[in-house]
Parts: structure tokens; C-alpha cells; sequence
């Protein structure tokens, strides 16, 4: 289940507020800079069916994102997500490698055995995107390149500032190292024997975030968080590094800042700390 999360990152508290866009003032800024939740899987088109997003883009000049595609560091990405001298059969029992496989090949059409020398989430994570996208034909409605990709190249054609946060070993350390691979294989074998309520996540995660529904999205992580595990070295951790960093560049420049949406909400999101630190933060509709 808490891969459907990672879709999305998630969040840790309530905002009372319908939306994934937030205009970030005063704290002497001289102008506003945005803070725009994201949904990793989601293509660019969607831009097209929410303007004050791109107005938001458009209105400033530098764009931070999570992290930029860096082709030098994809060999070290790919060596990353191995487990050499192991293999998924080794991890699990004959009988759960033969329902995992069977569920594998069903909802992405690949054999396991493609899969089989990596860690356990990179299948995890394949198979839950399937899911999600399975469970959500409006999904499957938008075009183009990942959302935040889009924002990332976008911003660089028009010659704005773009900061990445943190770098793709950074991202890929987050998903593939924090759980040894015992667990992740562990892991994977539950989310396949409790697909049904996986698949339902997945096409409600879709809609509230559609929708704008941060409280909604905040009670479906909660329900999450209280069976299967904390989440806070996704959220908080990181959330505490980039408030090092986003300060300056807000007051450098009026900012378009991207993030998972897990990263905006509760207690220890990046809207609450920023109110704690002078800035006003509204909603934009």
C-alpha cells in the first residue's frame, strides 16, 4: 500500500483548504512565488485544464523542482536498483514468486524474470503505477511527459533559473536503500495478495487529487501511515533540508516551486513551515 503513496507522496495533516496551488507572500518578499503540488504520474497536458497553474509558472522567474534528469548519473541509478549475487526467487517462497509473477505479466505485460536481479521495489513501484493507472481512466486522459519533468524543461525554454532540490542519487537512495531487500520483497508479496484494496487507493488517490482535496488525500495517508508504517523520512526530512534552501531563492526571485503534494500539508509540510517562518500562504482556486 505504501507504494500508492509514493505516487504522490503524502501527507501528515490537515490545510482545510481545496487546493494544490498556493500563492507564498510577504516575509519581504517583493513579489509572490507559488508552491504547486504535484502527482508524479501525472502527463503535462493537465497543464491545459488548469490555467491558474500556468499563469503561476508563467508569472515567475525561477522553477525549483524536486530533481532534474541527469543522463551522467543514470548508469549509477541503474547499478543502484540491482542486487548483485541475489535474485527475487532467493527472497520469497516458489508459490509467492509464481502469484507475483502471474500478477506481474497480467498488469504490465512483462515476464518477472526481467525483473527478477532488481530490488524488490523497482518491481513494487512498476506494479503500482500499473494499478494506478488501471484504476483511473481520467488518468489516462492527459499527454506528455511527467508533470514534473514538463516544469523542469519548460522552465529551462524559457530561460528561467531552474533548481533542482536534491540530485537523482539523492531520490533513488530514498526509494531503494531504506528498506533492506528482504522487506521490500516481504512488501511486494502483500501489496499482490491485497491488490483489491490497492487498486481502490489508487483510483481514489486519482480523483481527490483531481479534485484538489488535500484533506481528503491527508485522511487516505492516515489510514496508510496507522497500518503500514511511517513515511516521515519521505516527508519531514526532506521537508526540513529544502527549507534551507527555499527561503533564498523566493527571495531571489519570484518562484515556481514544484513538489510532490505529500510535501505541502500538515504539521511538518512545507506550508506550515513556511508560516512559521513569516510568509503568508492562500490558497489559489
Amino acid at each position: 500500500m505504501r507504494l500508492i503513496l509514493l505516487l504522490l507522496v503524502l501527507f501528515a495533516g490537515r490545510v482545510n483548504a481545496q487546493s494544490m496551488l498556493w500563492e507564498v507572500s510577504g516575509n519581504e518578499l517583493k513579489q509572490p512565488s507559488y508552491l504547486f503540488g504535484t502527482y508524479h504520474i501525472l502527463k503535462d497536458s493537465y497543464i491545459s485544464k488548469a490555467p491558474t497553474v500556468r499563469q503561476a509558472f508563467d508569472k515567475s522567474a525561477g522553477v525549483v523542482v524536486e530533481t532534474t534528469v541527469d543522463s551522467a548519473a543514470m548508469l549509477s541509478m541503474a547499478m543502484k536498483a540491482m542486487m548483485p549475487g541475489k535474485n527475487l526467487k532467493q527472497l520469497i517462497s516458489p508459490a509467492d514468486y509464481e502469484l507475483v509473477a502471474n500478477e506481474f505479466k497480467k498488469m504490465t505485460g512483462y515476464d518477472l524474470a526481467m525483473f527478477s536481479m532488481m530490488k524488490p521495489i523497482m518491481t513494487a513501484t512498476t506494479l503500482s503505477m500499473a494499478y494506478t493507472e488501471k484504476e483511473s481512466d481520467t488518468l489516462n486522459r492527459f499527454t506528455g511527459q511527467p508533470i514534473d519533468l514538463f516544469f523542469a524543461s519548460e522552465g529551462r525554454k524559457l530561460n528561467k533559473t531552474v533548481t533542482p532540490l536534491e540530485t537523482m542519487e539523492q531520490q533513488m537512495g530514498f526509494l531503494f536503500d531504506h528498506d533492506p531487500v528482504e522487506k521490500q520483497a516481504t512488501d511486494l508479496v502483500t501489496m499482490v495478495k491485497e491488490k483489491a484494496g490497492m487498486q481502490k487507493a489508487a483510483g481514489d488517490l486519482t480523483k481527490l487529487y483531481l479534485k484538489g482535496d488535500l484533506d481528503g488525500l491527508y485522511k487516505l495517508s492516515r489510514s496508510f501511515e496507522d497500518k503500514y508504517g511511517d513515511l516521515s523520512f519521505l516527508v519531514t526530512e526532506r521537508n526540513q533540508t529544502w527549507m534551507k534552501r527555499l527561503p533564498g531563492l523566493m527571495a531571489t526571485r519570484p518562484t515556481f516551486i514544484a513538489v510532490g503534494a505529500l510535501h505541502l500539508a500538515g504539521p511538518d509540510g512545507l506550508i506550515a513551515l513556511l508560516r512559521k517562518q513569516g510568509y503568508q500562504l492562500k490558497a489559489v482556486k
